[in-house]
């Protein structure tokens, strides 16, 4: 069985170091950053993306997707195409449980662009406000500095797979939602099925027990 790990936006593969090692099968870790590439794709969808994720991996209904946050949209549209098996960790299956500025998408990317986003004034007041004395402010924090130090043409092709609207509807539902209620970057699923868990968006570095059981007993079924 080979189980594809995506990270999320910013985020790089160790974000399931304390996950991984419970759960066992061919492990297959993508990166964003590599398979996005620095040069701008202002065409770019999470669809045209998991196609070449599906040409490049010949990614079938066989394999597993486990995504954390835009990772797990993305396992959702390669199970929509695929019909993979597709687990969400602290995701969404629809856009507007994403919290984002109330801004238009145009606006996001260039506030992004123009370094308005992702410096040291906007990683002190993230973490003031959501995760001064949080244990997950470390991967909060390495997530933050990524996205500030990382080559902006990739940032911003990141950016565009959660701001562009699939050019496609989905009709498959996830495997598997693992979410916790304090989630400040992705909103808990609304009436959905979903395993509950402690902590907030990055309960896989905080709670690692609570995600990869479920989903070692889903995988075990």
């Amino acid at each position: 069985m080979r189980i594809f790990f995506i990270p999320g936006f910013g985020e790089a593969e160790n974000i399931f170091d304390r996950i991984a090692p419970h759960i066992g099968g061919n492990q297959i870790f993508l990166n964003n950053w590599n398979e996005l590439g620095n040069a701008p794709r202002k065409d770019i969808n999470v669809i045209t993306y998991c196609k070449e994720l599906i040409a490049k991996y010949n990614i079938t209904a066989a394999d597993v997707i486990i995504g954390h946050s835009m990772g797990g949209w993305i396992g959702y549209h390669l199970k929509h195409l695929t019909g993979c098996k597709a687990i969400q960790v602290a995701s969404w299956t629809n856009p507007d449980r994403v919290i984002l500025p109330k801004l238009k998408p145009s606006t996001i990317l260039w506030a992004m662009k123009s370094g308005l986003v992702f410096n040291r004034l906007g990683r002190w007041f993230m973490v003031r406000k959501f995760y001064k004395g949080n244990p997950s402010a470390p991967a909060f924090i390495e997530t933050y500095n990524r996205l500030m130090k990382g080559n902006k043409n990739c940032v911003l092709n990141q950016m565009r797979l959660i701001l562009t609207p699939a050019p496609e509807a989905v009709t498959v539902t996830p495997d598997m939602r693992i979410h916790a209620k304090r989630d400040s970057v992705i909103r808990y699923p609304k009436n959905e099925e979903c395993v509950t868990v402690t902590g907030d968006h990055f309960t896989l570095f905080t709670h690692p027990e609570e995600v990869y059981k479920p989903i070692v007993e889903f995988l075990q079924k």
